[in-house]
């Protein structure tokens, strides 16, 4: 699924913005349909095969202009769902014209993303990455993140409170707990959670939760995972999802798009989709 391994990639702001109202368009003319046909499976499945097809084209030819295309219709495509969902959603709990007026604009704040000189800079990175709790697409995501780190912080209260062996932090315990104020997310080191990642010295990102193991470096891979909560607002749950599967299942690895994104929050250097930087 991805294009043009190892070379840094800039964007492409025309063909982003034409794919983007694309994108919505599309979306949001699902949106109807699923609303027209009492929200049918059939309406959630071509959203999915939305998301699947544009992942892949924008892994395949990121760095030309389709590839760009195709990034923004994936941005698009997630704002349209969310002031979609969001009119449905904070309609019913406050009423229909708060509803309209919160989706609407959550829905144009998950565009804007589309626009580099907004994207890579810190204000809107804040705006965007502590919108996600508001963001009904990412809520997926984010909620599985807040389980975690429920059942990591029961997990600490079972921990031994003895010295562990050759002074490693009990396999249950949380060691640490960072937040980072700028996006929004919230480092968790140790816990069972993280530390049941079979990868030595790693971290995941849940949304605005992210966990790193026990052994992880001191930095917990901080800047790197924050930027997968900006590419969740941005692109949405099943975005997330695929892009796990393409970094652990499918071989992508560092290579895989999703994280060729959420590292250009962390450095400019090669491999990197200059989308956060």
């Amino acid at each position: 699924m991805n294009g043009r391994k190892g070379a840094t990639v800039d964007l492409r702001q025309n063909e982003a913005m034409i794919g983007g109202l694309v994108g919505a368009l599309a979306s949001g003319a699902l949106a109807v349909i699923m609303w027209l046909t009492s929200f049918s499976w059939i309406g959630v499945a071509a959203m999915a095969a939305l998301v699947i097809v544009g992942y892949i084209l924008s892994g395949v030819l990121v760095g030309r202009s389709a590839g760009e295309f195709f990034r923004g219709f994936l941005v698009g495509a997630n704002a349209a769902a969310n002031a979609a969902l969001g009119i449905v959603v904070y309609g019913a709990l406050f009423g229909t014209t708060v509803g309209v007026v919160a989706g609407l604009l959550l829905g144009v704040v998950n565009l804007l993303a589309v626009l580099p000189p907004l994207s890579t800079g810190e204000a809107f990175q804040g705006l965007l990455g502590w919108i996600n709790f508001l963001l009904p697409m990412s809520w997926l995501v984010t909620g599985l993140g807040f389980l975690f780190l429920l059942a990591s912080a029961i997990g600490t209260l079972f921990a031994g409170r003895g010295a562990a062996a050759a002074g490693t932090p009990p396999f249950l315990k949380i060691t640490r707990f960072v937040p980072d104020w700028k996006t929004g997310t919230f480092f968790v080191r140790g816990g069972f959670v993280a530390n049941l990642n079979p990868l030595t010295g790693s971290a995941f990102n849940m949304g605005n939760f992210a966990f790193a193991k026990r052994d992880a470096p001191a930095d917990m891979h901080l800047e790197h995972e924050a930027g997968h909560t900006l590419n969740l607002a941005a692109f949405g749950s099943l975005f997330h999802f695929v892009g796990a599967i393409d970094e652990n299942v499918t071989g992508g690895g560092a290579n895989a798009f999703a994280e060729r994104l959420a590292e250009s929050n962390n450095s400019a250097g090669s491999s990197v989709v200059k989308m956060w930087i």
